[in-house]
């Protein structure tokens, strides 16, 4: 049984900005959004799973990363061995949370370029043609894609402080509000078949801090609980079956002062949970995983001896192999379906 944290442990929505802020951290969430002095900012969620893909650039994962700019995360593609990296951002600030379009020729992702609580724009595969297609007062992040690539599930604060799930066209017009709870939902991610998003809340956690992984309908908005942690449920990623959903889970076994997360995943058909890292006093904290489009790998971050790198795993967690090798921050992978 794995016991929880004395301190509140809250979903990114309604933490203070710690990561990013001074791109020194090595807190266990992969990510969060930086602020301007002073500033309170509600952090965006990330690794979002995506639909089948048609083609295109199918086999390049994306991440975020401060390689060339110290002060700022900036948004990169690579092979899924670790080559021909290729930076696509570079804006005045922060740009995180990158997802691929289903057909792998458009990127959406979070930034703080015209807005420090984030907002989501839209690129194509290669950095061009960049557009905003959220404008709002309050937090935009977590985009991911609907198999049909026309419209983009997203969590924002606009309504609620907390966090909601929303879906709108890929244009940013015709903006629906899914799920309307007084607690958190946040970090939606799309099946690969369209119908259902995956998501974590705060609404059946204990004092309304951890959260849990929870599907919600398409049509019908019918929203059921998929895992009961009892700790912090974040970042799921579909299999491109969609009959399984890696995600990880902060927690404290050993009830240490700092938080330990590992990723794990779930089969849907029984609801069965197999534990696929083990980073206590082993490699370090685990987190953000992200399906290879085969659905034989996950990409992953490690964090360890406060450094972050981006590693792939066999599916079933054997065959650990580090992709990323710098000294800076390298995060919230996302792997093209």
């Amino acid at each position: 049984m794995h016991r929880i944290d004395a301190r509140p442990l809250m979903p990114r929505t309604l933490r203070i900005a710690a990561l990013l802020g001074a791109l020194t951290a090595a807190a266990c969430d992969d990510n969060s959004v930086p602020s301007a002095p002073g500033t309170l900012v509600v952090p965006a969620p990330v690794t979002p799973a995506l639909g089948v893909n048609a083609g295109g650039n199918n086999r390049r994962i994306l991440f975020a990363s401060d390689r060339d700019t110290p002060t700022r995360l900036e948004i990169y593609s690579m092979n899924p061995d670790g080559s021909g990296v290729s930076r696509l951002t570079d804006s005045p600030d922060h740009d995180f949370s990158p997802a691929w379009s289903p057909d792998g020729k458009r990127v959406a992702f979070v930034s703080v370029r015209h807005d420090p609580f984030g907002e989501i724009y839209v690129m194509n595969a290669d950095g061009s043609g960049v557009q905003r297609v959220t404008n709002s007062s309050g937090v935009d992040g977590a985009p991911t894609w609907a198999k049909d690539g026309k419209r983009i599930a997203f969590m924002s604060t606009r309504q609620d402080p907390a966090g909601d799930i929303y879906i709108m066209n890929d244009d940013g017009t015709g903006v629906t509000r899914m799920t309307d709870f007084a607690g958190t939902d946040d970090e939606p991610a799309w099946s690969p078949d369209g119908k259902q998003i995956a998501f974590v809340s705060t609404r059946d956690g204990v004092a309304n801090q951890t959260t849990d992984l929870y599907l919600l309908t398409i049509d019908g908005r019918q929203v059921s609980r998929l895992t009961s942690e009892d700790a912090g449920v974040h970042d799921p990623s579909w299999a491109p079956g969609g009959k399984q959903i890696a995600y990880h889970t902060l927690f404290d076994p050993n009830d240490a002062a700092v938080l330990t997360s590992d990723v794990f995943v779930l089969t849907l058909d029984g609801l069965l949970v197999t534990r696929l890292t083990d980073g206590p006093g082993n490699s370090g904290n685990d987190l953000a995983p992200s399906w290879s489009p085969d659905g034989k790998l996950i990409a992953y971050v490690n964090i360890r001896d406060g450094n972050r790198d981006i590693y792939i795993m066999n599916a079933d967690g054997t065959g650990a192999s580090r992709l990323t090798t710098s000294t800076s921050i390298d995060a919230t992978p996302a792997w093209n379906r």
